[in-house]
């Protein structure tokens, strides 16, 4: 189960490298409201994908025996209503324009929403052929399809930004990426999907559908919430700073969490019938990938500040403070998000909403009620809302899992204990008087710093998982830490 870590940091590495290369050219060609605009037509149109997207998404992995007849049925339904949003979205931007100004930044919103909106069919194609390779456990295909993505829609951003265009340069990176990826999965699919129209296969999948489809609403909803109330309170360059912030965070986020949640979750399907399997398959997974994980997030919080001023310079300093707070709010979702993988194979769809609901609630409370702190409240404020979240999976692991709570934070502790040291190490390096001058030297100085720091109390004081994790990686059988 583990070799997932080597494939989601390959495929980390390959996108950090590519924001590298972005982020800095659009750092310099583009203004923080310029970002700030692009981030909301995403994630306005991210919330309208949850409707092409959620419902088959995890019912097709999920149910034990599934025919290609359910895949076909799937792909007609999530296409059809592809269209149909896709044209919803340029009717609603016309009604707007009839009742605001031309140059009013609602007007050039939903414009923006519309012309970004046929990536729904490419969001929706994804699902359904990521959902189908994860049936047949090709996961490299699923990391390489989305590196190739990335990598052409790069290429196409960079070449209008060059050109001159400003906000769809940011955009075509997510479009170009989305219908590349979806290529590259129907071309390497084992099985040749069309759509298809069957009511008794989709009332077969309907019934594990709608909870999950309820979650990734949620799901997507905060997204949504949660970048809307730093634009109402912070304005278009607010915004613009998040956005810049999650370019520094979400290319280790992300493939570390969508390519552990795929992994783990075929895994634990086949034990959702046995408790015993299931706790000891969590307990292994939790206590192995957090000496993997806390140390690249909370060693990512302690840089953020100087990555942020090596790729953006003086004028997005702002950002550093913000990614810091993603990146640790990064570390505590790290261990937890298993028992969230372990709800949904055991099909508790039910609680994921319920957790995500509350994670909503707390994050839009914390940015209000933090927000006379300035900018930091928004990092500060994803803290807060994924410690709740945390603590929510605990509070439940005990009765659906037999998870012993403090057992199981026992695991983490060590490795939390040695990452925090590191990362106290390494702001400690930044703030060095000769190193804040050079970005690029401060930064080699505290990776290199903080690995041999934390690879030396992980030898020290973990050395049996330590070696566990390295087997793992390497292939071989990895032993299980008592």
């Amino acid at each position: 189960m583990l070799k997932w870590l080597s494939s989601s940091l390959a495929d980390a590495f390959g996108r950090i490298l590519l924001k590298l290369v972005t982020t800095v050219v659009f750092a310099y060609w583009l203004s923080p409201a310029v970002f700030g605009r692009a981030s909301l037509t995403i994630v306005i149109v991210s919330l309208l994908a949850i409707v092409v997207t959620a419902p088959f998404e995890e019912s097709l992995v999920q149910r034990r025996r599934i025919a290609r007849v359910h895949f076909a049925t799937a792909l007609g339904v999530v296409m059809a209503g592809s269209i149909a949003l896709i044209a919803a979205t340029f009717v609603a931007a016309a009604v707007i324009a009839r009742f605001y100004p031309p140059d009013s930044e609602v007007v050039t919103l939903a414009w923006l929403v519309a012309g970004f909106s046929p990536i729904l069919l490419a969001h929706a194609g994804v699902a359904i052929f990521t959902a189908l390779a994860r049936r047949h456990r090709a996961f490299a295909r699923i990391a390489w399809s989305g590196l190739a993505g990335d990598a052409v829609g790069v290429g196409a951003g960079l070449a209008l930004v060059f050109s001159g265009v400003g906000v769809w340069s940011l955009l075509a990176v997510r479009l170009v990426s989305r219908f590349v990826t979806l290529i590259w999965l129907m071309v390497d699919a084992p099985v040749r999907l069309r759509p298809a129209w069957s009511p008794r296969g989709l009332g077969e999948l309907s019934g594990v559908a709608g909870w999950f489809f309820a979650a990734r609403c949620v799901d997507k909803a905060g997204d949504a919430i949660f970048q809307g109330i730093v634009a109402r309170l912070f304005g278009l360059d607010g915004a613009g700073y998040l956005n810049m912030a999650l370019r520094i965070i979400e290319p280790v986020r992300g493939p570390t969490a969508s390519v552990s949640h795929n992994i783990a979750m075929s895994f634990f399907v086949r034990a959702q019938d046995a408790p015993a399997r299931l706790r000891a398959a969590v307990a292994s997974t939790v206590s192995h990938t957090s000496i993997v994980l806390l140390p690249v997030f909370l060693g990512l919080a302690a840089s953020a500040p100087t990555v942020i001023a090596l790729l953006g310079g003086e004028r997005w300093a702002a950002a550093g403070p913000i990614a810091s707070g993603l990146a640790l709010a990064s570390a505590i979702g790290a261990t937890t998000h298993f028992l969230m993988t372990a709800l949904a194979a055991r099909g508790e769809a039910r609680l994921c909403c319920l957790a995500l609901t509350l994670e909503v609630v707390a994050v839009a409370v914390a940015l209000v009620m933090l927000s006379p702190l300035g900018l930091i409240a928004i990092g500060i404020a994803r803290v807060v809302s994924t410690t709740v979240l945390a603590g929510f999976y605990l509070r439940v692991a005990r009765p659906v899992f037999g998870i012993d709570r403090l057992a199981f934070i026992a695991s983490i502790v060590p490795s939390l204990i040695n990452a925090s040291i590191m990362a106290a190490a390494v702001v400690a390096i930044g703030r060095v008087d000769g190193l804040e001058q050079s970005p690029a030297v401060c930064l080699i100085v505290q990776v290199g710093a903080g690995v041999l720091i934390y690879t030396s109390l992980a030898l020290v004081f973990q050395r049996t998982l330590f070696a566990s994790v390295l087997n793992a990686l390497r292939g071989r059988k990895a032993g299980v830490p008592g």
